[in-house]
């Protein structure tokens, strides 16, 4: 049987080269991923804080808070995320790392992996998990769409 899920792996193929997903998440952002508003629009680049708000509501609690942590043009981003809805804490034991990797295919097109946890740590880390785990699938599906609309036109 398989254990609970605490640390979150997704992955998608996107029909466009590496440069062409990179351009993208730098001109719309990582918080456009997942229909975020983003507080004064930082460019995202190492050791920057990104503090990102629903769209429909800014000035509700944040969703999330990020530390960027690694920006290797065009390959990858890493960060460090707190989410203020789990009642924690705005402390460093309270983050999970991100890490956005893409890779160039043979074929021209670009694999894109986004891993994220532990969530083991936390109350409930197996229901956050999955959470952003969905949250992972739906921003990674825009993502797709987004550049390969692009790359078309």
């Amino acid at each position: 049987m398989k254990g609970a899920e605490t640390t979150v792996k997704r992955i998608v193929v996107i029909n466009a080269p590496q440069e062409a997903v990179w351009k993208s998440l730098v001109q719309y952002g990582v918080a456009a991923l997942h229909l975020l508003n983003e507080e004064g629009e930082k460019p995202m680049k190492e050791g920057s804080t990104h503090v990102w708000h629903e769209l429909e509501d800014p000035h509700k609690m944040p969703r999330v808070k990020t530390q960027v942590t690694v920006v290797a043009a065009p390959r990858r981003i890493a960060l460090m995320t707190y989410d203020p809805s789990t009642g924690l804490p705005d402390q460093a034991e309270n983050y999970t790392s991100v890490d956005l990797q893409l890779a160039p295919e043979e074929d021209g097109r670009t694999l894109v992996t986004v891993e994220q946890g532990d969530f083991a740590a936390f109350k409930q880390g197996t229901k956050l998990a999955r959470e952003a785990g969905n949250d992972w699938v739906e921003a990674l599906i825009r993502l797709r769409e987004q550049v390969e609309h692009e790359e078309a036109a």
